[in-house]
């Protein structure tokens, strides 16, 4: 669970090529070309032509001057968007081609919401996850890019052969339930939210693409237990990117974060961990045995939840086998194996 907006590296990954950044015009300055030499005059600057080039530049522009972050990845993403391109690295190919109206209003439009720092997943209302386009609403919690590699991590490790029934704890979108199944055919899944909007966009994902056959998903506020009707079931594997965000530091979230998302996707207590211990002590229950446990967690918590097992993962049947890395060399996965 990531808190930051879209990366450079997520930029790059889409082929978006990185522009210069875009200088105000600053007309009373004597050593701006703009500048007539005459005191009190100015050469209007030409104004932006309504072209997807001039359109980047001028919104560009704005976002630098809003200090708007990834203001590239913003405006690239509006335009793909509004024009119905494929992808947004499109939009290096359509540098010259003229926009109407209607679509400099669309343009508009979205542009004002990202200044309003909207995420601009919500402002697209769709995202990529590995190789899904899921539909994205507020506020439910946006996928991250480091989610990616705990799905890779564990379809690495899994038998896509075997038959497996899963779960994942918070759901969301749907985005780790929906890309395991699609990778393994003989999957099933079992997906709980505590949010009536995230188990609504996961099934709407689900059927999307076409694995809802293969997956229950049950609105519910998990504490220290999983819905009547699950008792006694056992899973071969557990999954979840659960909240581990201290609530002491909500407030100094990036207003992308906590203004528009779920704050309760977020809150992990007053260490980060109350969530977490919550799914170990339901690990310890309803896995089976060798059943594993994954879980995505702030880069501080592997060492205390591997200090927790050894005190007292005998009496829950769980032990700690490893912590692995992100992208960024941070502890970010935990795997944990029943006894």
């Amino acid at each position: 669970m990531m808190l930051s907006s879209p990366s450079t590296r997520a930029a790059a990954r889409m082929g978006v090529k990185l522009l210069a950044r875009v200088v105000p015009c600053r007309l009373t300055d004597p050593f701006n070309p703009c500048y007539s030499g005459t005191a009190g005059s100015a050469i209007a600057p030409t104004p932006f032509p309504a072209t997807v080039r001039g359109t980047q530049e001028k919104w560009m522009k704005r976002f630098e001057l809003e200090s708007i972050p990834e203001p590239e990845t913003s405006i690239v993403n509006i335009i793909a968007h509004v024009l119905e391109l494929s992808a947004p690295s499109e939009v290096g190919n359509q540098q010259d081609v003229p926009l109407n109206e209607a679509q400099m209003a669309k343009i508009e439009e979205l542009c004002e919401c990202r200044l309003a720092r909207m995420p601009i997943q919500y402002i697209i209302r769709e995202w990529d996850f590995r190789d899904l386009t899921l539909k994205m609403i507020p506020p439910v919690f946006i996928p991250r890019p480091e989610t990616e590699e705990l799905v890779e991590l564990i379809l690495q490790q899994m038998d896509n052969q075997q038959e497996t029934l899963f779960l994942e704890i918070g759901c969301g979108t749907g985005a780790i339930s929906l890309s395991l199944l699609k990778h393994a055919p003989k999957a099933s899944a079992i997906a709980i939210d505590q949010s009536r909007i995230a188990c609504e966009l996961t099934r709407e994902n689900a059927e999307s693409a076409r694995l809802m056959e293969r997956l229950r998903i049950f609105k519910h506020k998990m504490v220290e237990d999983l819905p009547q009707e699950l008792h006694g079931q056992q899973f071969d594997m557990i999954v979840s990117n659960p909240p581990y965000v201290p609530s002491v530091l909500l407030p100094s979230l990036d207003p992308e974060v906590k203004i528009y998302e779920d704050l309760r996707a977020l809150d992990g207590g007053n260490d980060g961990l109350t969530v977490i211990k919550s799914i170990l002590r339901i690990a310890g229950r309803y896995l089976r045995k060798d059943g594993v446990l994954w879980l995505e967690v702030d880069s501080t918590h592997p060492p205390v939840i591997e200090e927790f097992l050894t005190k007292h993962g005998e009496l829950m049947g769980l032990r700690f086998m490893a912590s692995y890395k992100d992208l960024f060399q941070k502890d970010r996965f935990v795997e944990i194996v029943k006894l």
